[in-house]
Formats: C-alpha cells, structure tokens, sequence
C-alpha cells in the first residue's frame, strides 16, 4: 500500500543575538556596557540566546550603516564565527542603516525599539493591551516599508481605470494608515468607558505604584494583596494595569493599582500608545515609586522614572519613594540609604519586610488633609448639586439668588473633582 508523504515537523528558529552598543563623547564605553546588560535581559525576555556583545567608541554616527563600514565587516566575521543570525542594536536605526546593515551581515538586523515592541506584543494579554501595542507597532513599521513587489509596480486597471495606479508600496501604506486610524478610534472608546467606570466608582483614594521595570512593583502588589499578579525576573512582565480594593491598617479603603514598568529609551510612539494605561497613574491620589535598592543603576532607573512621571505629573500628587530589595543589601549600605533619603520607606516585598512603616506612611499621606470650602452652583442643577454633596462631608446647603450655596468639607485629593463640576464656583475657606 502506498503510503502518502507527510511534512516534517518544523523545527523552532533559535535566535541566536549578537548585541551592538555604541559610546559617544557625551558617555563613556562603561556607560554603555551597563546598558548592555539591560539590552541583554530585554533579549533573553524575548525568548533569544546572547552569544556576544561589543560596545564601539565613537566620535559621530555613521549615517550609512550606524557603525561604520569597517566595523560593520568586523561584525559580519564575528557574527559568522558565533552562528548569530541576529543583531540587536541597543540605538534606533533608521530604516536605510537598517537596510544597509542587513546587506554586510547577511542576517537579520533590529534596533531596540523594535525588540522592546516585540515583547510587548508576546505579553499582551487584554485587548486593550493587544491595540495599544498593535498601534504602535504600526507606526514603528510605517516608514520602514518597502517596495516588495517590484514586478507589480503599477496595479492592472480594466477599462476606463488604466493609469498611473498606484505602486505597492503606496497601497500598503495607505492600509496601514486605515488600520492606524481604526485602532485610534478603537483606543478612545476604551478611554471613554474607563472615564465613565472611574466617574461612577464611590470616591476612594488611588495609589499607583510605579517605577522602572523589574523594580518588583507585582511582588508589592501581591504582598500588600491577594491579587496574585505575574511575577517573573523578566523585563515587562506584566503589561496591563491590575486595581485592586484594599484596607489600610486603620481600616480606610483606597484603590491600588499595579502599572506598566517605565524603561531607558522607551519608544515616544510607545508612551503615545500607552495613553490608557497612563491615565491610570495621572488620576491617581499618590504615587509609590518602587525603586530595586539592589540594582548598581538604581540611580539611572530612578530618573528615569521619575522624568516619565514628570511628564504625566499633576501638582497635588504626592510621590512616596519606596526602596525594595533590601535584603540583598548589607547593613552599612542599607544605612546610607538611609541617611541619602531620609523621606523614604525601605523594604523587602518579597519578605514582607517594612510594610507595615510603609502602610503607615500611606495613611499619612493620603488622609487629614481637608480643607473647608462653600460652593456655588445653580439652583436648578440638580445633578450638579447631588456631585458637589456626594464629594463633601458634612454638607450645608443654602438658597441664595437663585443659586444653591453648598458649605462642608472636603479632602484635598479630591479637589480637583470639586473644581470639575460644571457651573461650580468653588471659595477655599480654609
């Protein structure tokens, strides 16, 4: 009988990188080696095997192949003897240094953005997440198409459309226009329905803990709950934002919510994307910025941060500096920390270390800030009214000229709610 052929199995592409790094006058070769070790984590995150790594010192960039054509050649017999069928550049390319590199490699050539795109693409998980991240792949990819169908350079019309048409690439950049557009529209609808959930949650304080990725904001999230987030010591491991309703030690409720990890050269486009899941952090009422005390870098990685957050920052939002890992510290460290920033809460979320200090700290902040204010707004606004008594405490309302005068107390986190209040004319009193 004869047997039909079957396909065999195919086998899984192995990535094998070889990763680029290059110091310019304004850094140091030790600078960029550091950062290697990072582009290094984000690779292996990625699912690739590192097989070598070389930093290049430089006076300028080469605006053909990055690098240069010497050190390019260099890099292809290095390459070769490694059996590396990927480059990673720790610097974006532009599209014809891409295209240049590929050709004296002969292999395939990315640049970080598109490595860091590519994990968040692996780990997203909400569809929320997959958009942004389609999104901003899509403008990534933009002015890096090319002219693939060189035998179809002008699409056959029948009668009457003959004509110039329009190339390929044309077309595909014209879909992904269309696509970039549909996706937009998709993440403002996303936008409206978490303004209308937040508007119609009961008021409670929101801390946001942030920081740079791999700081172990879900191991704090975990242990200050039950919420059972992904922890892995992989770079953006977690994607999507978690909230979760817990009680401090004195028994207030606030909202706590768990954020995308912030990283060195993290994509604009990227940032744009993301919208989202930074308004998540921007309504917040406090700030838990995590920081791993262990890291030789924390420095870096908590300007970082905090520079993303500047950009996002509201003035009444407070930031409680949270130092983790310091029980991979030994104690004369862990005392000049203490001594460097003596504002901050130092702790183990993996051990459980300190949470306590830090609860404490959180209750401070976020509570016995009221402050006493009279409100006016129309008579006739009912649902004006119904807000403006929903956020006060203790109020006392009065009729005056047609204007309902709304006297009480209100926390300051929530004042610029008061404030939002169409027709409401807001007088701090204390």
């Amino acid at each position: 009988m004869k047997k039909g052929f079957q396909l065999a199995p195919q086998e899984k592409l192995v990535e094998r990188a070889y990763l680029v790094g290059v110091s310019l006058p304004d850094g140091s070769v030790a600078k960029e080696t550091e950062h290697l070790e990072e582009l290094q984590q984000l690779a292996t995150t990625a699912g690739a095997i590192v097989v070598g790594k070389t930093v290049q010192a430089r006076t300028r960039i080469d605006g053909a192949t990055f690098i240069g054509p010497g050190k390019a050649e260099e890099l292809h017999v290095e390459c070769k003897r490694l059996d590396a069928n990927l480059v990673v550049f720790d610097s974006d390319l532009s599209p014809a240094q891409a295209r240049n590199l590929e050709k004296i490699l002969k292999i395939n050539v990315i640049d970080r953005t598109e490595l860091i795109l590519d994990i968040f693409a692996r780990h997203a998980k909400t569809q929320q997440a997959k958009t942004q991240v389609e999104l901003a792949q899509l403008i990534y990819t933009l002015p890096r198409l090319r002219k693939l169908w060189d035998h179809l350079s002008r699409q056959q019309g029948g009668i009457g459309t003959r004509g110039p048409g329009e190339t390929q690439l044309e077309v595909d950049r014209r879909r992904v226009y269309e696509r970039i557009g549909r996706l937009k529209r998709q993440l403002k609808k996303f936008d409206r329905r978490k303004d209308t959930l937040r508007q119609s949650r009961v008021p409670l304080p929101v801390v946001a803990v942030v920081g740079y990725t791999n700081a172990g904001k879900s191991t704090l999230m975990n242990a200050m709950t039950d919420a059972d987030t992904l922890v892995e010591n992989r770079l953006f491991a977690t994607l999507d934002t978690l909230t979760r309703k817990i009680e401090t030690s004195n028994h207030v409720p606030i909202l706590l919510v768990d954020t995308v990890g912030f990283i060195r050269k993290l994509p604009h486009h990227l940032v744009e994307s993301f919208k989202a899941t930074l308004g998540d952090i921007a309504e917040a009422d406090l700030w838990l910025h995590v920081i791993d005390a262990s890291h030789p870098g924390y420095a870096e990685q908590m300007s970082v941060a905090d520079q993303t957050l500047y950009s996002i920052r509201r003035s009444n939002v407070d930031t409680l500096y949270v130092f983790n890992k310091i029980d991979q510290l030994d104690a004369d460290t862990l005392a000049g920390f203490k001594r460097r920033y003596d504002h901050a809460v130092f702790i183990s979320a993996k051990n459980a270390t300190g949470l306590e200090e830090l609860d404490n700290r959180v209750h401070e902040l976020l509570l016995g800030k009221d402050v006493q204010v009279e409100v006016r707004i129309p008579s006739t606004d009912g649902k004006g009214i119904a807000r403006v008594n929903s956020l006060l405490r203790q109020p006392a309302s009065a009729l005056v000229d047609g204007h309902c005068l709304i006297t009480g107390v209100i926390e300051s986190r929530l004042v610029m709610q008061l404030e939002d209040v169409s027709g409401a004319e807001v007088r701090y009193l204390s």
